[in-house]
């Protein structure tokens, strides 16, 4: 794995001498393949690269999902102007943004892991504030800073504190020797709230619909795709170290997320603005997601573990589909972009896998992490089953009404809109080919 890492910085210097993007994006998709096909087969997946960097399950396909996002970051990049300043600073923080996200999942130090997890906040709070499209994009990305922040120093003098109990940051240890000592509700809160905020949790989750309407197209993709699911890994990790606080307090958060996918099911069928509705049915996964984690059973952990790597395909492919008819319509209204099928035919097939994912249809990798996620969380409690028929029929339902509100109809302007090309249509196939293959082979996710 340290030949990755070495790579990573070989790409930075190699960015003051060619500037080319093609050349970072195939470079990025080759270490992902090099990656993938390197312990495919393993039936053991760990590796410890030094004392401070490792690999395990858990890591292993978060990173290779990083590869496959900041690839695909790339190849949204215009290289008409390669020696302008704008396009060189997009490549430099999306190398950066990279090496924080690998050095974030090989992390084995406690220290390093919330350090990365929170150095991740600024690339994106450059990109939205540098990049973004509207003027309103400085109150997203204080949202998205205040909101960030907010629990950073708590948690990091609890981690001080934890050091001194126990005497060591180690992730490994920490996880063996289950910490133990009484806390109370506000020391749980304190703990994984970082991590609830990040997902993000119902009620802490106004940041994203605005973070995401603001920023850039590969602002969202990444946002989407993987910085959300740094809360999801955190939580994998926390869970597993404080397990005896969290038998005692879970229940509250479960109950949080059950609520909040309902009623944001809900807001969603009333959006008119296609990014905020993309934005609100993140938010209704991730909070699935966590009530299936805070189950604490294995059965949880691993269908929230497929969820993530399946959302972040999905997600980040809708947000695309969504940029492409705003860059020619200049809209992200629903019904200024009513029957664009009737022009851009070669999409309709991308636009149906994306939605039907979107709402677990068989068989995408979706369908599978749904399955079992409703399986674990009627298993902890049987009442849920109200709730959880009615979240996926809302689910069902607001991913329909965006497929054929959007796609079928006359159009609202007789106008010319220029071409969909090549490249968008190659975008779209390596968001969707993985959501399909990786069903072949579900043993690698156990």
């Amino acid at each position: 794995m340290m030949k990755m890492m070495v790579m990573l910085l070989f790409m930075l210097i190699f960015l003051l001498v060619n500037n080319k993007v093609m050349f970072f994006y195939n470079i990025i998709y080759l270490m992902g393949f090099f990656y993938l096909f390197m312990v495919m087969m393993k039936e053991d997946i760990y590796f410890m690269i030094s004392i401070y960097f490792g690999l395990d399950l858990y890591s292993y396909f978060m990173v290779l999902l990083s590869f496959w996002i900041l690839g695909l970051m790339f190849m949204t990049i215009s290289e008409n102007n390669n020696k302008n300043f704008i396009y060189l600073g997009k490549l430099f923080v999306f190398l950066i943004i990279l090496i924080i996200l690998m050095m974030f999942f090989f992390s084995l130090n406690l220290l390093l892991f919330y350090l990365m997890f929170e150095l991740s906040l600024f690339p994106m709070f450059i990109i939205i504030v540098y990049w973004g499209l509207n003027y309103e994009r400085l109150s997203a990305a204080y949202y998205l800073l205040m909101y960030m922040m907010f629990i950073s120093l708590p948690l990091y003098i609890y981690l001080i504190k934890l050091l001194k109990l126990k005497g060591s940051f180690d992730l490994i240890l920490l996880m063996i020797i289950k910490v133990s000592f009484s806390l109370s509700i506000w020391d749980y809160l304190i703990l994984f709230m970082a991590f609830y905020i990040k997902l993000p949790v119902f009620m802490f989750h106004v940041w994203l619909p605005k973070a995401h309407v603001e920023a850039p197209v590969y602002g969202s993709m990444i946002l989407a795709a993987v910085l959300l699911k740094l809360g999801g890994y955190g939580l994998l990790r926390f869970l597993k170290m404080f397990l005896f606080i969290t038998l005692k307090f879970n229940y509250m958060m479960f109950s949080i997320g059950m609520i909040g996918s309902l009623m944001l099911s809900l807001i969603c069928l009333i959006q008119i603005d296609m990014k905020k509705l993309v934005a609100y049915s993140s938010i209704v996964h991730m909070n699935m997601l966590m009530c299936s984690l805070l189950t604490l059973t294995k059965l949880g952990f691993i269908s929230s573990y497929i969820l993530m790597i399946s959302h972040g395909l999905c997600s980040s492919g809708l947000f695309f589909m969504v940029n492409l008819f705003y860059e020619r319509s200049l809209s992200r209204l629903m019904f200024l972009n009513k029957g664009m099928l009737n022009l851009f035919f070669s999409l309709s097939m991308g636009w149906f896998i994306l939605c039907m994912s979107n709402f677990s249809f068989p068989f995408s990798l979706n369908f599978f992490s749904e399955i079992f996620m409703i399986i674990v969380i009627m298993n902890w409690e049987i009442m849920m089953m109200i709730m959880v028929m009615m979240i996926c029929f809302f689910s069902s339902a607001y991913s329909l009404y965006l497929y054929s509100y959007i796609c079928h109809g006359f159009l609202y302007f007789e106008e010319k809109y220029y071409m969909i090309y090549f490249k968008d249509m190659m975008i779209l196939l390596i968001h969707l080919y993985p959501l399909v293959l990786f069903i072949i082979n579900l043993n690698l996710f156990y």
